[in-house]
């Protein structure tokens, strides 16, 4: 099979939301949004949330209704406090792991960067599966817990 030059992406699902997921497992399943801390309005949202028909940018005074304790608890919105000391941590472990997989990483934003990789596409396939495992399995704070930091990668060519 052909080796190439290729451009990885790696980006973290809904990143704030998995940050506190990790630091807090009792949130793990619930609907939950962060907050800016500047103006009230979601900043990120969990898949639940975003299942809720949450958009980003809701202020928090439209979305309290649906923290209401009448609401069962697994369906409840559970809003966070942006907390950028704990995304700033979970990014720099996301970026040192990333820095395993390539001497060229570039790196986006908080919670996505590129990688210059190289291999067949069959190896690709592979270092991605490998690349969100350890994501996953490395960037968390329970040890005990089953929640990890999830990400979505891909490769294209090389130009």
């Amino acid at each position: 099979m052909p080796r190439s030059d290729y451009i990885a992406h790696v980006d973290v699902n809904c990143f704030y939301a998995s940050a506190e997921r990790a630091f807090d497992p009792s949130l793990e399943g619930k609907p939950l949004v962060v907050l800016s801390n500047n103006d009230g309005c979601a900043v990120t949202r969990s898949s639940e949330a975003k299942a809720l028909g949450i958009e980003m940018g809701t202020p928090w005074f439209k979305l309290q209704h649906l923290a209401a304790a009448a609401i069962p608890v697994e369906r409840r919105l559970v809003a966070r406090s942006s907390n950028y000391e704990l995304y700033g941590d979970i990014s720099q472990r996301v970026m040192i792991l990333l820095g395993r997989y390539s001497a060229w990483v570039e790196i986006y934003s908080c919670d996505e960067a590129f990688l210059g990789v190289n291999g067949s596409l069959a190896d690709m396939a592979e270092l991605g599966r490998t690349i969100k495992n350890t994501v996953r399995r490395n960037c968390h704070f329970q040890k005990l817990t089953a929640r990890r930091c999830r990400c979505c990668r891909g490769c294209a060519a090389g130009f």
